[in-house]
């Protein structure tokens, strides 16, 4: 049987291109310049061609663009997936797969046997965990062949959700995007906006082997057929759901982590003996972070780790419900803002060494500056972590409080 035509003129050109380069050896000056005129000629053709050798087309193709892992009954895995259809035929514009599987090896080839084309998982956008499946099961081992394979995306966002996968992949997005777009867009904003964390497969492969950190992911909620961002899901050094943070601890985890963009939207409730008044129903003010200094000291003293964790916030302001004239108490506004901010960022450090848990990543901190002693505790960094000493002080200067006549405020920054 001939080859086709598509694929002999792939064989002609170089064939011909390597006769040329043959020829090239005659010593006359006339067949050299004959010879470089056919390169100039056919080269361009070579390249065109190439391209165009072993294509494949979309809808030849089902690219998986979101997985969905789920605790079956029995223990296994039930695994759902979306992939956009582009067929002009197809009413629906996106495929739900469904397989059971012990693996997601094994579930991948269930699939091939379900899909209708040739299953392409380069381009996944993201990957959702039930919260169920990783108290049972760790995400580390769940995604080893993620990890392994080089044909997958290590960009893919990774998220857990407090539902069954089957109610998340079957909500009903008409007035959004495509599912995969739509949670990719989710949760990138949710990142922007200093609500959620941001974690990919490459960073969560990073948190694997960094022995000074612990892991953590987005985690979403659905609540009346929409999807909520939660806050940030923590998990155990072997990939274990731990515990949650709400959006205001995980603003407060990025600010620890110094992975913020600026301004950073904050509310803070003062507490009742401030600033309020008989009748007041709040007592709190909004502000935008317009600048953060950062000043962070690692020792080790009397057998445990101590961190001094210093922030200048410079605020500007945006709403006063509080009793108080922010022109003539400036100072008292500025102090009690700053001794808020210490008592919820000292709660939330409570709240991770109880737990064993450092997703902040002072344990690099402890490596580079305490190095000899950080040897001792390098395979159980949780456990050092919780018996260490975190110091938070923050400063608060007020820098404006709105576009309001005659009432710019100098601030006294250092």
């Amino acid at each position: 049987m001939g080859l086709s035509i598509r694929h002999d003129h792939g064989l002609f050109f170089p064939c011909l291109f390597m006769a040329v380069c043959r020829s090239h050896r005659s010593n006359t000056l006339e067949a050299k310049q004959m010879n470089i005129r056919l390169l100039a000629i056919l080269l361009p053709f070579t390249l065109l061609l190439s391209g165009c050798l072993g294509q494949m087309k979309l809808d030849e193709i089902t690219l998986l663009l979101t997985y969905g892992i789920d605790l079956a009954k029995d223990g296994s895995l039930d695994i759902y997936t979306a992939a956009p259809v582009f067929s002009r035929e197809a009413k629906k514009k996106t495929e739900i797969m469904h397989v059971h599987s012990k693996s997601l090896r094994e579930g991948r080839d269930h699939l091939e046997d379900e899909a209708i084309g040739v299953v392409a998982t380069g381009k996944i956008q993201n990957i959702i965990f039930s919260k169920k499946l990783l108290q049972q099961k760790s995400i580390f081992e769940l995604l080893d062949v993620v990890f392994r394979d080089p044909k997958s995306s290590l960009k893919a966002d990774l998220v857990l959700v407090d539902t069954p996968i089957k109610q998340v992949i079957a909500i009903n997005v008409a007035d959004k995007p495509r599912l995969s777009v739509y949670l990719r867009e989710l949760v990138q904003s949710a990142h922007t906006s200093e609500s959620s964390v941001l974690t990919s497969v490459r960073t969560l492969y990073h948190q694997y082997y960094e022995k000074g950190i612990t892991p953590y992911l987005t985690e979403m909620k659905l609540i009346e057929n929409r999807l909520n961002i939660a806050g940030t899901s923590l998990l155990t050094k072997k990939g274990f759901y731990a515990d949650t943070l709400n959006p205001k601890e995980s603003t407060y985890l990025l600010i620890l982590q110094r992975d913020i963009q600026h301004p950073v939207s904050m509310n803070i409730e003062l507490p009742q003996h401030l600033f309020k008044k008989k009748g007041q129903l709040r007592n709190s003010i909004s502000f935008l972070i317009d600048y953060t200094r950062f000043t962070y000291k690692t020792s080790y003293l009397d057998g445990h780790f101590q961190f001094d964790l210093h922030f200048n916030f410079r605020i500007v302001i945006n709403e006063v419900l509080v009793n108080a004239n922010p022109l003539k108490d400036q100072k008292r506004l500025e102090q009690a803002l700053a001794d808020q901010i210490k008592k919820e960022m000292d709660a939330l450090v409570t709240k991770l060494q109880k737990q064993h848990l450092d997703p902040i990543g002072l344990g690099i901190y402890a490596r580079a500056f305490s190095y000899n002693e950080w040897k001792q505790v390098q395979h159980d960094w949780g456990l050092a972590f919780s018996k260490a000493k975190v110091n938070i002080n923050p400063t608060v200067s007020i820098i404006s409080i709105g576009s309001l006549k005659n009432a710019g405020i100098k601030a006294n920054i250092k």
